[in-house]
């Protein structure tokens, strides 16, 4: 293809890299060249292609509310910047990972007769978006509302994220596409459920929208009931030492083992370890990390969030949480454990299954037909 094409993102922490990897890796063996505005460690992190060039934007975070909405003010003035340098000549931007809400480069390229697609991402369940108190999101999550409606295409990872988020208004320009792929030369299973201890793991942020508090509540609930279970979490983010310190007053240190944000290479050596990963999620997309312990044999206990409903088909594949409530978290964790040879099950389908319908060749297949369609409008 002869396209030229721009992804912007907000600044990036460890997290943001798998997905961040994965869209420039798709858009590298498409198109002819490849401009990245984002910043962070996701960035720093990145391996460039010949045909990519890399455009770092910077981020001050604050616990201030005003000085973190002037920062973020500040940090869209700095991407428009970045984009405007980055126009000509290029003839597709692609907002994702953050970015879907930076309402001043959009208009910009608007202006500029620009094609715009808009990745927004995850969507949250309803009770947690009404409970947040932090007004930034809510401002975010408005400005988000109004790149909907600038947008040319609307990428979403599945049909049921167009419900949750409310944008049938939009299906004339909604895109069902992901940009998830995964690496099955580094992930793979390297021990069987039965070779595995009774550890179970999560593995992400460490942030109030994971839910990573209510599976701390629900440890400590089969602390209190004596269950020979061992924890693993891996991560960082704004929880960190909250997650820490209650760990430690609520008397989990001895039976759980406790990282900072592990590398990409190390997490198929963390997932093997785990019977059970666990994600609890008040708001997600398509978590890499549910792919890659699919890839793992790594049975997976999710939130119903997002596009992971229309992945996980429930005893077949992985589970599925009813609700975030720490006793249906403790309860299903339990019931699971005691049934090894229904793990070992579900491992081998969640392996088989996501080996057939993740790999980077299909995602790239699905990604060219997309772009040739957006050549010709």
């Amino acid at each position: 293809m002869k396209v030229n094409a721009c992804i912007v993102t907000f600044p990036l922490s460890e997290a943001g890299y798998a997905p961040l990897s994965n869209l420039v890796k798709l858009f590298s063996r498409l198109v002819n060249r490849v401009c990245v505005v984002s910043g962070g460690a996701a960035l720093e992190n990145l391996r460039l292609d010949s045909n990519v060039k890399a455009m770092k934007v910077t981020h001050r975070v604050s616990p201030k509310l005003v000085m973190r909405i002037i920062n973020y003010v500040h940090t869209q003035l700095k991407i428009l910047n970045c984009v405007i340098e980055a126009s000509p000549g290029t003839d597709l931007f692609a907002f994702s990972v953050g970015g879907q809400d930076l309402i001043l480069p959009v208009l910009a390229l608007k202006l500029l007769r620009k094609k715009v697609l808009l990745l927004p991402g995850g969507t949250a369940t309803r009770e947690y978006s009404s409970v947040r108190r932090d007004p930034l999101p809510k401002f975010r999550s408005l400005l988000n509302g109004l790149n909907f409606s600038l947008a040319d295409n609307i990428i979403l990872y599945s049909r049921t994220m167009i419900r949750e988020a409310n944008l049938a208004k939009y299906h004339h320009k909604i895109i069902i596409a992901h940009e998830h792929f995964v690496d099955f030369s580094k992930f793979s299973i390297k021990k069987t459920i039965d070779e595995r201890l009774n550890v179970v793991g999560y593995i992400g942020r460490l942030s109030e929208e994971k839910g990573i508090l209510n599976l701390i509540d629900a440890m400590l609930l089969m602390l209190e009931k004596k269950t020979q279970i061992h924890f693993m979490i891996c991560g960082d983010g704004s929880l960190a030492d909250k997650v820490g310190k209650t760990i430690i007053d609520d008397g989990l240190e001895a039976i759980t083992k406790l990282t900072k944000w592990i590398p990409h290479d190390d997490v198929p050596r963390y997932l093997n370890e785990l019977k059970l990963l666990v994600l609890p999620s008040f708001a997600e997309g398509l978590p890499n990390i549910l792919l890659e312990a699919m890839a793992c044999g790594t049975p997976v206990l999710a939130a119903p969030i997002g596009a992971i409903p229309d992945i996980i088909r429930d005893g077949e594949i992985g589970f599925l949480l009813k609700s975030n409530d720490p006793k249906h978290i403790a309860d299903k964790i339990v019931e699971l454990l005691n049934k090894p040879e229904f793990l070992e099950k579900v491992s081998k389908n969640a392996y088989e299954w996501v080996r057939e319908n993740f790999s980077e060749e299909k995602t790239l297949e699905s990604w060219r037909r997309i772009l040739q369609e957006l050549e010709t409008q």
